[in-house]
């Protein structure tokens, strides 16, 4: 069986500070977008401070959304 997250997190970057993550369907883009105001680049990628990763994680748990780190 498949498990299928809401999020995959980028966290080895270009950038060593830097994290990306990327929405896996249309309710998390929409959660990037319109809940947090987070802006994506071209390929759809919203970039984090690798600081923040652990909490946009607790964020999206309260609302029910699941992430995926690498």
């Amino acid at each position: 069986m498949t498990t299928s997250v809401d999020f995959r997190i980028v966290g080895i970057t270009e950038v060593p500070s830097l994290s990306l993550i990327y929405a896996q369907n249309e309710d998390a883009f929409n959660y990037l977008t319109d809940e947090l105001n987070m802006a994506y680049l071209q390929d759809g990628s919203c970039p984090i401070d690798r600081s923040r990763v652990g909490d946009f994680i607790t964020d999206t748990s309260f609302a029910h959304m699941t992430c995926e780190y690498q």
